[in-house]
C-alpha cells in the first residue's frame, strides 16, 4: 500500500461507514414497523446463503459483523473456506432481494474502502 493510497481508503472507510450506518437506520424503522404492525402471518423468517467467494478474509470479517449488527439479520455461519455467509432474516421472503440489499448497502462500500 502506497502513501497516496492512504487518503482514498480514509474517504472509502469514511463513505462505507456512512452507508453503514444509512441501512442500520432503515433497518431499525423497517424491523420496527414489522413489531409494532405485527401479523403472524406477515411474518417469513428463514436463512439465505450469500456468497463471499473472492473477498479477502478481513471483508468476510468486516461483512459479516457489519450485517449481525444491522437488525433483521444475523449471520450464523462463515463457511470454512469462507466462500460463503449463513444469514439469518427476519424476512426471507425474497431471498434474491435481501442478497442485492446486502451487496448493494454492505458489500459494494466495503470494496470501495479495501481495494
Amino acid at each position: 500500500m502506497s502513501l497516496l493510497s492512504l487518503p482514498r481508503r480514509a474517504l472509502g472507510f469514511c463513505l462505507y461507514l456512512a452507508c453503514f450506518f444509512k441501512e442500520l437506520w432503515l433497518a431499525n424503522l423497517s424491523l420496527a414497523k414489522a413489531v409494532l404492525r405485527y401479523r403472524p402471518e406477515d411474518t417469513h423468517p428463514g436463512f439465505i446463503e450469500y456468497p463471499t467467494a473472492g473477498l479477502s478474509r478481513f471483508e468476510v470479517l468486516i461483512l459479516s459483523h457489519s450485517i449481525t449488527l444491522t437488525p433483521g439479520t444475523t449471520t450464523v455461519r462463515v463457511a470454512d473456506d469462507m466462500s460463503s455467509l449463513l444469514i439469518h432474516a427476519f424476512d426471507a421472503r425474497a431471498p434474491s432481494e435481501v442478497r442485492e440489499a446486502i451487496q448493494r448497502g454492505l458489500e459494494v462500500p466495503l470494496l470501495r474502502w479495501t481495494r
